[in-house]
């Protein structure tokens, strides 16, 4: 009978024991949260290169946080457009979205001193610069959304794609319609600026409506403008004007996720600020060899004339900055920005090496041999 109750004893310990295991287990089950499901808006083509790394920002969240949180990339501008992008993200209409400043001429008017020319060697470099000078001043002009990533390109007036005749001096500017990113640039050079949306480059430059475009050397390929353009001068002067680029999150989405996942999220954000700058310097090489592929001729500067335009855009700091004394900043405080800025520059261009990141230059002086 003893061996009989000691049996049933066991066997009723066996069974409680089971029932806290599968209640525990079903517990584990049930606490574990949903995944946080987000939406990310980009407007270039699923085929352009800043769009693939977009993606791969995207897919790399998902990764670092083990699925907590997942995100659905919506291409092409199917969820917003270039320039509804700011105000879509701080409106809700998109938790993610990557655009440019110029989209929003005047809402940005502190982060134009990230953007002004500085002796900058590659897109990699001046996006960490630009990072950094984001998080040291955390501009109140971005407080209605918050920031994933910035980055720019380090050859953002590089390349001067003219139709017909190339500029090959600081006289050759004179006279000559031109499309810009930097308008105030071509304006110093002596350049007329002609505004007109990329799309219709190509056949304005194909008809002579318009002489030629200046920027990075990414559009000769990715707009196949070295078809048109077929006179190609690269400035390459360390005194580079940019764009910056940004991915932004919506404030409220933002404020709801736990602190580990802010964590994660901005530790990527911080890497891929600088792989999205090394992004944009594969797409300037890409445009020069492809110039070459169909038969643009490549000019470089000599060393005198580099001086020359130089000198020229350099009056466009002191403008940009005096500009910035009207909008609410002191002079001081736009000074010590700027120099915040070369500084970070200079410090990035001398972990290039440290980083395998070859100067931009270096790289097209390769291709253009």
């Amino acid at each position: 009978m003893a061996r009989i109750e000691k049996t049933g004893m066991k066997v009723l310990m066996l069974v409680l024991f089971a029932v806290i295991l599968i209640g525990g287990l079903i517990n584990i089950g049930y606490s574990q949260p949903a995944p946080i499901k987000l939406t990310y808006a980009l407007f270039q083509p699923a085929t352009a290169a800043l769009s693939k790394m977009n993606t791969e920002f995207a897919q790399e969240i998902e990764k670092r946080t083990n699925g907590r949180v997942q995100i659905q990339v919506f291409q092409s501008g199917s969820l917003l457009g270039g320039p509804a992008m700011y105000q879509g993200i701080r409106n809700g209409i998109a938790d993610i979205g990557n655009c440019l400043t110029v989209y929003n001429p005047g809402t940005f008017p502190f982060t134009r001193i990230a953007e002004m020319p500085a002796p900058t060697q590659s897109g990699w470099a001046v996006s960490n610069a630009m990072y950094d000078f984001i998080m040291k001043y955390q501009p109140k002009e971005w407080n209605d959304v918050h920031i994933l990533t910035v980055c720019g390109d380090g050859f953002n007036f590089g390349a001067v794609a003219m139709g017909r005749t190339p500029i090959l001096k600081l006289e050759d500017w004179k006279g000559k319609s031109i499309r810009p990113v930097h308008a105030d640039v071509v304006t110093a050079l002596g350049g007329t600026v002609k505004d007109l949306p990329m799309a219709e480059i190509y056949d304005a430059i194909s008809k002579g409506v318009l002489d030629g475009e200046v920027g990075s050397s990414e559009p000769l390929k990715s707009w196949k403008l070295a078809d048109v353009a077929k006179h190609i001068t690269i400035y390459g002067a360390p005194a580079q004007p940019s764009i910056m680029w940004y991915n932004i999150m919506n404030k409220d989405k933002w404020n709801s996720l736990p602190p580990d996942l802010q964590k994660i999220i901005t530790d990527a954000g911080k890497e891929y600020s600088g792989k999205l700058g090394l992004t944009w310097d594969d797409q300037a090489v890409a445009g020069i060899e492809y110039a070459k592929s169909v038969n643009s001729s490549i000019y470089s500067l000599s060393k005198d004339e580099e001086k020359r335009w130089t000198a020229a855009i350099a009056t466009v700091i002191e403008a940009r900055l005096k500009d910035l004394t009207t909008k609410g900043f002191t002079r001081q405080e736009v000074e010590e920005a700027f120099n915040f800025f070369k500084s970070r520059v200079e410090y990035w261009n001398g972990q290039q090496a440290k980083n395998n990141v070859t100067p931009l230059l270096v790289r097209l002086e390769k291709v253009i041999k």
